[in-house]
């Protein structure tokens, strides 16, 4: 089901100019922005637990995350997995790189690139957080059946497809 734009609540002092304005995203219909909301609300509590006693922000511990899921990773495949920039999966390797949580091998196919793997320190790290991880998500999830949790696997399965796949994705915002 398509979004459907809604009034925004007109704008004081903009006269009739002002009111013929009106958002054309709803936050209450648009399903994407209510998965952000989600993720914004799910990732809250992260800095209150974890941030500043590891020194860790969410980005962070999602790549960390992501190294632990797939031992060797290079950071290029990271980069393209968790759609995050070069640049910023460059910046987490390095300071997770500092932290002594994260190790980085060359590869011997291609000299440029090389591959992550996380350090005792860092499956010292992840362990402590996946542990906290997997009992927020199953509370998260514990309002949906079994099938309603299958098909919502499916249906973001499908979206990130979609989305990888969008030929538009890089054109310039006019």
């Amino acid at each position: 089901m398509a979004s459907r734009a809604t009034p925004s609540p007109r704008p004081r002092g903009g006269g009739r100019a002002q009111a013929a304005k009106r958002a054309l995203i709803s936050t209450e219909n648009s399903p994407y922005y209510r998965i952000w909301v989600l993720t914004n609300v799910t990732g809250k509590p992260f800095g209150l637990r974890f941030g500043e006693r590891f020194d860790l922000n969410l980005t962070e511990w999602r790549v960390l995350l992501t190294v632990a899921d797939k031992p060797g990773i290079t950071a290029q495949t990271l980069s393209d997995f968790t759609g995050l920039d070069k640049m910023s999966v460059s910046r987490v390797v390095r300071k997770l790189e500092s932290q002594g949580r994260l190790a980085r091998e060359n590869s011997e196919a291609d000299r440029r690139s090389f591959h992550l793997n996380l350090t005792d320190e860092g499956w010292a790290v992840y362990g402590e957080i996946a542990q906290a991880a997997i009992k927020r998500e199953a509370h998260v999830y514990a309002s949906l059946s079994d099938r309603e949790l299958d098909t919502l696997h499916k249906l973001l399965g499908k979206l990130l497809l979609q989305a990888r796949n969008d030929p538009t994705a890089d054109d310039p915002i006019e």
